[in-house]
């Protein structure tokens, strides 16, 4: 079935000029949907006090390991020679342009691809940290494809990236590393990951290109 986009205007809000319709953003959707072969829907935030920042879903009608391929091949995303030469990311340059149009910062809160068989959900953890690692992080899942999908015998139905470890704090309303407390390395610890035969989420450990069972601590969650 095909996806049906939804009409949705994106604002932000300022002090001085109150709420405003964001500019730019249907060009930025028009460049994304080409360069990742994706419909794109992008809305408001609904993180408390984030509300400016946004929330961009890429509808791709590729199973995990095409788009895989297409990134290898160089056909998918930033990873044309034009940009991996410029040091640029496709999103991050994309950006910029709108937060000069808007004359205001509008950060990416969450990004995901919603594929055939795989969504692949990806939260900010620092400014700009989305659109500066997004190319990295695609990287990584290629390069962890193997043990993410157990040997290739099962593609995960969802994976969170990141999820963050619970640490010991005196101070109770510290007890969990918030996305302030979490640089852009952050990425690289832990992902979560949602199979159809497991109940529970499992936690994929990327120092040891492991799957283990733990709590699940998601970011704005």
């Amino acid at each position: 079935m095909p996806h049906r986009q939804r009409n949705t205007k994106v604002y932000f809000s300022s002090c001085k000029e109150g709420k405003k319709e964001a500019l730019g953003l249907t060009s930025l959707k028009n460049r994304l949907e080409k360069d990742y072969f994706s419909n794109i829907e992008i809305s408001n935030s609904t993180v408390c006090c984030e509300e400016n920042n946004l929330v961009i879903e890429l509808f791709c009608p590729l199973n995990l390991h095409e788009v895989l391929y297409h990134i290898q091949q160089g056909t998918w995303g930033s990873h044309g020679p034009h940009w991996v030469n410029n040091g640029l990311t496709l999103l991050n340059h994309h950006m910029q342009e709108i937060r000069a149009l808007n004359g205001t910062f509008i950060d990416v809160e969450e990004l995901s691809f919603q594929l055939k068989d795989c969504t692949i959900v990806i939260k900010k953890i620092a400014p700009e940290s989305v659109e500066h690692q997004l190319d990295t992080i695609l990287s990584v899942l290629a390069e962890n494809y193997v043990y993410l999908t157990r040997h290739m015998s099962m593609t995960p139905m969802e994976i969170f990236i990141p999820v963050y470890e619970e640490v010991e704090s005196e101070n109770a309303m510290l007890r969990f590393v918030g996305p302030n407390q979490i640089d852009e390395k952050g990425y690289y610890n832990y992902w979560g990951l949602y199979f159809e035969s497991d109940e529970e989420a499992l936690i994929y450990d990327l120092k040891s290109k492991s799957i283990i069972r733990g709590d699940l601590n998601l970011l704005n969650q």
